[in-house]
């Protein structure tokens, strides 16, 4: 999880105003403000020169904005420590969290943390309302978020993890790589930051021009002189072409802070596209998403808003958010914002957005704080519900969601009648939303919603008849990013034909992110070289990126193609996800000793992950090592005891180890938690015909074959258990469907001819 955003190094361009900063930064890295002894470390960060020294030359044209900005959550992303500002939280204050006992204390001029005993120097700030996060310096470069947390209105400390206990084992403790400013903040925090990761020495020499969102970072660089005509330092007439050519490039420096993505690099500069930086996060996973798109994890809001109806039809963020006071441009009370183009007329501002009437719309009449109409009567109280996190931190939910109680009793999604009445259920909002709504709520448009995440919510529970439903869920759906979001969920089933189709077509898609997605789905069926080969060269880095991982079997490790994946993986190696990512690069490379290398740094990362001890075992297997296999499987399913995923691989190792007994222990344990597997009853089923229990056998063959009819093993297999019993007719028939599925099987063409006429005896 997210939880802050910026990175460390001061290194400014050589730019600043006459009336310079004295609180500015300059001319330190990261690195060497961390390797400073503790009792000197605010000292030294304390006297260096200016914070915004950037920013201040625009100030000298532009005051007013520059003092509404400086204030905003922008200008105070991230600062220095100052005991004007930060003297009252340290005033010997404690705080109990499960892992931890934490004081706050001022010694002399510095401000410490202390952590079960640990004493910690604080340095640097992130945020300013409605939590404060104190960053400490670590070794290597590193700097690392507290979860103890400043609540600057209630004035006390609090636990942004919620009484969530967490181990120096788990990646997510706030020592550990989770919760290290330079990779997980700094960018969303900082101007210009980068990161600057060494993968063989394990750390950072992280920069940046300028603490906090400068203007520079929406608005380019500066100049070293400024323009003759306007006399501004930015170049005026590109943002013009830009923003009348590429309106959606401006906004894409928006969604490199305000989304949930993975990262190419950390080069993003504005104007570029932001797919050419990021691969954005669809709501493709059951614990960041709800199937109906609702945020469940903290996945920030572009996603949300680019899937909602606002979103694709072209509202943009700046239709509603000021940039440099990063507040409302109009007060949400009374719904003035809303209504603003909801009411049609010459206040619509946006053309073609549906006429709404408070009065008849919302049914709800209470009166509110200020005299205002009550909670219920806010469009963005239905429309716009709010999740907290970090502890403190409510956002709404800029997916624009119609309220369906009806869905929420069906599939467990929230709504937001029941969110506000807590103290009702799910039938007592059904009710009122019929008697209110009426057939409203089955509009065609509910309809094909409501089929979407019907779709989605079989897909994430697992249920492998889902496919059916989302073929027709994205044969319906025009948004691309729900387009892009269904052709994701159906990796499961990408061998499927009409998948392969729907793959095979989205790569010509004018969109990058359906583009992208298609050719993840064109990883997991061969011949699909003609479809992807291409992509291999598209204009866009997202494209290219899924297009190469699709294709790295086939890619020559000396060329440039792979040698562009590999470095871009390897800007995320700082991280488990990244080293794993090198590792299993490395594996399809069959470099299996890199392999082994990166698989181990993952694990050393975060040691708590099932996934990455399961590929070092699956990899472990590939080198012959099946006793250290099972070692990291027994791991993985400590992790994970329910995951029947883990009895099963390791019954295969110790089948290769020829522990008969151990292996159907270990597969009927898997299938008693996972009974839809249907390799594990093929396996169970074979294994019990060589104790010639063949009428179970044939039982468990069967089953598999139920869950997957179109794999022509298990059909063939129950054959040859048939011809064992002398039962031809029985092994004639499973043949045909053998054959059905595969018409040149020829072990089954072979058993045919030794079965010959099935009547005879």
């Amino acid at each position: 999880m997210k939880l802050c955003v910026a990175s460390f190094l001061i290194c400014l361009l050589c730019c600043c105003s006459k009336k310079e900063s004295t609180t500015s930064v300059e001319g330190k890295s990261a690195s060497e403000v961390s390797s400073i002894e503790h009792s000197n470390l605010n000292a030294s960060l304390t006297k260096l020169p200016g914070q915004n020294a950037i920013s201040s030359r625009c100030m000298e044209c532009h005051n007013d904005i520059h003092h509404h900005w400086q204030k905003s959550h922008h200008g105070q992303a991230n600062r220095l420590l100052t005991m004007a500002l930060d003297k009252q939280p340290f005033s010997n204050k404690s705080l109990k969290t499960p892992s931890e006992t934490w004081t706050f204390s001022k010694e002399s001029k510095e401000l410490t943390i202390t952590a079960n005993d640990e004493k910690h120097n604080v340095g640097m700030v992130i945020g300013v309302e409605p939590l404060i996060q104190y960053l400490t310096a670590a070794s290597d470069g590193r700097w690392q978020a507290p979860n103890a947390a400043w609540d600057p209105s209630k004035k006390e400390w609090f636990d942004i993890f919620n009484g969530d206990a967490r181990t120096k084992a788990d990646w997510g403790h706030w020592t550990n790589r989770g919760m290290t400013w330079n990779t997980q903040c700094a960018w969303c925090h900082m101007t210009d930051f980068q990161k600057n990761y060494d993968e063989v020495s394990d750390s950072y020499q992280s920069h940046w021009k300028e603490m906090g969102i400068g203007c520079t970072q929406c608005h380019g660089d500066l100049a070293e002189h400024a323009d003759e005509k306007s006399g501004c330092l930015i170049d005026i007439s590109s943002h013009k072409n830009l923003k009348k050519n590429h309106p959606e490039r401006i906004l894409d420096g928006c969604a490199t802070c305000h989304s949930r993505r993975a990262e190419y690099d950390d080069r993003f500069k504005i104007g570029d596209k932001y797919g050419n930086h990021y691969q954005l996060q669809l709501p493709t996973l059951p614990h960041l998403y709800y199937p109906d798109g609702q945020i469940r994890d903290e996945v920030y809001v572009w996603t949300s808003f680019h899937t909602s109806n606002m979103g694709h039809k072209g509202v943009s963020c700046m239709d509603c958010h000021d940039p440099h006071t990063t507040k409302l441009k109009l007060p949400l009370a009374n719904n003035t914002l809303c209504m603003s183009c909801h009411a049609g007329g010459s206040n619509g501002r946006i053309e073609g957005a549906i006429i709404i009437d408070p009065a008849t719309h919302t049914h709800h009449f209470g009166k509110g704080k200020h005299n205002d109409v009550g909670s219920g009567h806010s469009c963005v109280d239905c429309h716009m519900t709010h999740t907290t996190y970090m502890g403190r931190d409510q956002r709404r939910d800029h997916g624009f969601h119609v309220p369906d109680p009806a869905l929420s009793k069906e599939l467990g999604t929230p709504n937001a009648c029941n969110k506000c009445h807590t103290d009702k259920d799910t039938d007592w909002a059904i009710k009122w939303t019929k008697d209110w709504y009426g057939e409203k709520l089955n509009s065609p448009e509910r309809k094909r919603q409501r089929a979407r995440t019907r779709a989605i919510a079989n897909a994430y529970s697992g249920d492998p008849r889902a496919i059916d439903k989302l073929l027709e869920a994205h044969q319906n759906e025009k948004n691309p990013y729900w387009q892009s979001t269904l052709l994701q969920i159906m990796q499961p089933w990408a061998n499927d034909p009409r998948v392969q189709n729907l793959g095979r077509a989205g790569v010509h898609s004018k969109e990058s992110l359906v583009r992208a997605s298609a050719c993840m789905l064109l990883e997991f069926s061969d011949g699909n070289g003609p479809w992807l080969e291409p992509m291999l060269k598209d204009p866009v880095k997202e494209v290219r990126m899924a297009a190469s991982w699709a294709w790295r079997r086939n890619i020559s490790s000396r060329s440039e193609i792979y040698k562009k994946l590999a470095s871009t993986i390897s800007f995320g190696a700082d991280q488990p996800a990244g080293a794993l990512r090198l590792a299993q690069l490395a594996n399809d490379a069959n470099d299996l000793t890199k392999a082994e290398k990166w698989a181990k740094r993952a694990i050393k990362l975060d040691n708590t992950s099932a996934g990455t001890h399961e590929f070092y075992a699956i990899l472990l297997g590939r080198m012959e090592r099946p006793k250290e296999a099972l070692t990291q499987l027994e791991i993985a399913r400590k992790l994970e005891p329910n995951n029947s995923r883990y009895p099963y691989l390791m019954a295969l190792t110790y089948a290769e180890l020829g522990q008969k007994d151990k292996t159907e222990e270990l597969l009927r344990v898997s299938l008693k938690t996972n009974p839809a597997n249907p390799r594990a009853w093929y396996n169970l089923g074979l294994l019990i015909a060589e104790q010639n229990k063949l009428n179970e056998a044939i039982d468990c063959i069967q089953r598999a074959e139920q869950l997957d009819q179109n794999n022509a093993d298990f059909p063939y297999a129950r054959a040859t258990l048939h011809l064992r019993k002398g039962q031809k007719m029985e092994a004639f028939e499973a043949c045909r469907t053998v054959l059905g599925i595969d018409r040149n099987h020829r072990n089954a063409m072979q058993l045919l001819r030794q079965i010959g006429n099935p009547q005879q005896k």
